[in-house]
């Protein structure tokens, strides 16, 4: 028996309810059970809370110590970068060092092996560049000091190389005509003048252009004029200007030059080095070659200029000029990315290799015989421009368009052999054979064999 709770029943336990009052009947022990139930649920739970809070604790920690970590492995990356380039910088240094000893001694090619081990050592070292810069001065080398300067302001920026630089540009001519005698003066156009001084350094001034001239009466052919100084007031520099002049070694351009001609400094057997004012809004220069100001446009290489050359990436559009006259071109290159030019064993093609661009004169390693890719669909202007050691030179059927003096100056003891067909097609440029003696031999394809038991004559 049970009392009822609510109202003092008194009632058999097998009843739900009390009859009474309708009052639900439970146990003393279930609620027990269901109080013990509840208080397990509210432990439990106290505990998953206290590991979710220790959990997101510790991920706390661990972020926190991995970010501790990754600054610990900057500062150390820094802090060996920093070492190293101390070593590298104490290397430059005791480089320069002994170079300043040689140059102190008057062993100026000492002094600029040391600099130049600086450079190669730490080639952000403004205080190499300037010494190397003054020795090779010193010794009068004046084109490789300003070469020294371009690539020390390039690598460095330095503020103190581009005020040498300038002072070496504007002071150049100066500092080569002291003590010389005029031997000739003129006039070279509409308000310039010139002086040719006995060690031939030639100076160009006034205010106006260079005007156009006639290929066969350029003014400084047989002047024995050596190196070419253009003056702040040159404005433009004419067309054939300054053609085989084969005395003329270097030539400066100012910051005043806004255009400059065709072949103005073509066929020049001696020329190693164009300089422009790195102030020049119009043109610039690399290592002696010219190009425009972004250096997209290859404008000129100079005729005299020695050895391997590496189309810059830049590089959107060759001058048909560009090349033409190069006598000691061994090589060309073309760095990597450039999207219009491609090369292959030291021939310049166009970037799908379509287009013959190129022939280096003095190609290295060439057999005497040049046989044209099957990929080649256009033989551009100047592009075998005096390459006379090629005893004979092969194009296959695929070719299309030959433009203007692709062959130029070709001589009689020369072979070209052109595959696959019986005369030049009315595509090629009617002046593709301008000037071009070497022997022309058409040689059509030969015809398909007969089906026929009839014998086939050739």
């Amino acid at each position: 028996m049970v009392t009822c709770k609510n109202c003092g029943n008194v009632f058999n336990e097998v009843f739900e309810i009390c009859p009474k009052c309708g009052t639900r009947y439970v146990a003393e022990e279930t609620v027990g059970q269901e109080e013990q139930k509840i208080a397990a649920l509210q432990s439990e739970a106290q505990k998953n809370e206290k590991k979710a809070r220790k959990k997101k604790g510790k991920g706390k920690l661990a972020a926190v110590i991995g970010i501790v970590c990754v600054v610990i492995a900057a500062a150390v990356i820094a802090l060996v970068m920093i070492l190293n380039h101390s070593a590298v910088s104490a290397q430059a240094q005791e480089q320069i060092t002994l170079g300043e000893k040689y140059f102190q001694n008057e062993e100026y090619d000492e002094a600029i092996i040391a600099f130049q081990k600086a450079i190669d050592i730490d080639t952000a070292n403004a205080d190499a560049y300037l010494h190397l810069e003054e020795a090779y001065r010193t010794v009068g080398n004046f084109h490789e000091a300003f070469k020294v300067l371009q690539k020390g302001y390039e690598q460095t920026g330095s503020a103190e190389i581009k005020k040498r630089l300038d002072m070496l540009y504007d002071g150049g001519a100066d500092m080569k005509i002291e003590g010389q005698e005029v031997i000739e003066n003129g006039s070279c156009g509409d308000g310039l003048s010139y002086k040719i001084y006995e060690n031939g350094i030639t100076v160009i001034e006034g205010s106006g252009k260079l005007e156009d001239t006639d290929k066969n009466n350029v003014i400084w052919r047989d002047k024995k004029v050596t190196e070419v100084y253009l003056q702040e007031g040159v404005s433009e520099i004419g067309k054939y200007a300054f053609r085989d002049c084969d005395t003329i070694t270097y030539l400066s351009i100012p910051r005043s030059v806004v255009a400059i001609g065709e072949w103005a400094f073509n066929d020049n057997d001696r020329l190693t080095s164009i300089e422009v004012d790195p102030d020049n809004n119009y043109y610039s220069s690399k290592d002696g070659v010219l190009y425009n100001k972004e250096r997209t446009i290859l404008e000129h290489y100079p005729s005299g200029k020695w050895g391997t050359y590496v189309l810059p990436m830049t590089v959107q559009e060759v001058r048909t000029w560009a090349f033409a006259g190069a006598m000691q071109l061994r090589y060309i290159g073309v760095e990597a990315g450039n999207e219009a030019y491609s090369a292959y064993d030291g021939v310049l093609y166009s970037k799908d290799q379509d287009a013959l661009v190129c022939y280096p004169p003095m190609r290295i390693d060439h057999s005497g015989s040049y046989t044209l890719p099957d990929t080649i669909k256009v033989i551009k202007a100047h592009a075998f421009y005096k390459d006379a050691d090629l005893e004979s030179i092969i194009v296959p059927a695929s070719v299309e368009q030959v433009e203007f003096h692709a062959f130029e100056r070709l001589s009689a003891d020369q072979t070209i052999y052109f595959k696959g067909r019986d005369y030049a097609p009315g595509s090629w440029d009617n002046d593709w054979n301008y000037k071009c003696k070497a022997e022309i031999v058409f040689e059509p394809p030969e015809p398909e064999e007969s089906s026929s038991s009839l014998p086939v004559f050739r």
